[in-house]
């Protein structure tokens, strides 16, 4: 019998996605333990990789599977860090965390109701280091709290979401990179009940999905009316239009919007919502059980646009001209 497994290579960045996303075979049928196995000398992880594992876990723990770790050292520090293994019931001896640098990060954390997106809405600023930076704090904040919206209202998964976000400032480019993960019925169960194209493929569903007014949405922190069932189309195009990463992965299917190279490409691309041309859309054997955000926000570019959240409002059909603006207080 395949034992569940979650392989760890030397790089799992939002560049690297696809290999990380198909070296995986998570939800494999067992009956003992399953595994999670880092690479045996160096594992850069970013925050995607540790939200799919937090979830995960809580799959695990669901089916009753211990998780069993291979090769753990300095090198998955950071994973320590970000409170993976605590997510995973997992014991890593705190003297090894030494040379460590201070980070700006929030660590995984496990949401399974409305009243805890407030606490981790209320963290942000203070653990990512944005409050010098408004503008930047204003789209996380957004980004978080709508991801983990969409996951409580409509995964219905038992764990909840597992959420994480790393602020990188000491290499360009500059940004925050923020993922939310969860093992629930995932986007094609979702939206099938309601659109029948949803269930043709994965592929049809994650593209159904990312428009405007597919899905609804509750009023709270950060829903309104005026971005009810945008929320994936929003987060999407902030990470559009700093010139970032989007990743969407639910079921066996995968979309990834790639980063833009320079300013110039990135200006061009802000100004056409619907281009397409630059991203990558991937099928797999194995399904992830539920659904994958990741949307990386490039600080530098957020100020530099007039009207930047009146750009994004504007493009969602019907409701161009209104004079409204996406509401994040």
């Amino acid at each position: 019998m395949t034992m569940p497994r979650f392989h760890v290579p030397n790089s799992a960045s939002l560049h690297t996605a696809r290999s990380f996303l198909a070296g995986c075979d998570p939800f494999a049928d067992a009956d003992e333990a399953a595994v999670l196995e880092f690479h045996p000398r160096w594992a850069h992880v970013e925050p995607y990789a540790l939200a799919m594992i937090a979830a995960w876990g809580g799959w695990c723990r669901r089916n009753g599977l211990p998780v069993e770790v291979e090769n753990m050292g300095n090198h998955v520090n950071y994973a320590a860090r970000m409170h993976l293994f605590e997510h995973l019931g997992i014991g890593y001896d705190p003297g090894i965390r030494e040379r460590e640098e201070a980070g700006r990060f929030l660590p995984v954390t496990n949401v399974v109701n409305r009243s805890e997106i407030g606490a981790v809405i209320g963290n942000i600023s203070a653990l990512l280091h944005l409050d010098d930076d408004p503008e930047s704090l204003a789209a996380v904040q957004y980004c978080v709290s709508e991801l983990l919206r969409n996951v409580l209202e409509h995964s219905d998964s038992p764990e909840g979401a597992f959420v994480c976000a790393h602020r990188y400032v000491g290499k360009e480019p500059r940004r925050v990179t923020i993922a939310v993960a969860d093992c629930g019925r995932g986007i094609a169960s979702h939206l099938g009940r309601v659109h029948a194209d949803a269930l043709v493929n994965d592929r049809a569903a994650l593209g159904l999905a990312m428009r405007p007014g597919i899905t609804g949405a509750v009023p709270g922190m950060y829903g309104t009316p005026d971005n009810a069932g945008a929320g994936l189309f929003i987060t999407r195009s902030i990470a559009k239009g700093t010139g970032g990463y989007f990743l969407l992965h639910s079921g066996k299917a995968a979309y990834r919007l790639r980063r833009t190279s320079s300013h110039d490409e990135q200006l061009a691309l802000f100004l056409d919502a619907f281009d397409d041309d630059r991203h990558d859309s991937w099928e797999f054997d194995h399904a992830w059980e539920g659904t994958v955000v990741s949307v990386e926000i490039r600080t530098e570019h957020i100020a530099d646009y007039d009207g930047f959240f009146q750009w994004i409002f504007n493009q969602i059909p019907g409701r161009r001209g209104r004079g409204r603006r996406i509401k994040f207080t």
